[in-house]
């Protein structure tokens, strides 16, 4: 086993963006859930995502990474069906002021998941 030391100026290694629309019968079209992943951060940290979307307004989240320094969030985008890209930066903090620790965007089309539920 070797021994290993935090690095107080973690940069995380590996970033994973996916995003699901979630189809409505409401009004206000179609949600969609942007699924953030990043590895190799600081253990139990802040970390604000900021997601940009191409088409929709810009939303943040703000949670802890857990003891491995994995950093696990889902945005929401209302009516988000609208945009086809979503970029997405990772901020150290409980907001954006913080320092840019990783980037990516979903560079795939959403997946749609459709809403099974019907009238009986």
């Amino acid at each position: 086993m070797i021994p290993f030391s935090p690095n107080p100026h973690a940069q995380g290694i590996d970033m994973d963006v996916k995003c699901t629309v979630y189809e409505h019968s409401d009004v206000n079209g179609n949600n969609v859930d942007v699924r953030i992943l990043v590895m190799g951060l600081k253990a139990n940290n802040d970390y604000t995502a900021k997601v940009v979307p191409d088409h929709n307004p810009p939303t943040t989240v703000t949670t802890k990474s857990d003891s491995d320094g994995i950093f696990w969030v889902v945005a929401k985008v209302p009516d988000g069906e609208k945009s086809a890209l979503f970029n997405v930066n990772v901020y150290e903090g409980e907001d954006t002021d913080g320092r840019l620790v990783s980037s990516g965007n979903d560079d795939a089309p959403c997946y749609t998941i459709v809403n099974l539920i019907t009238d009986q």
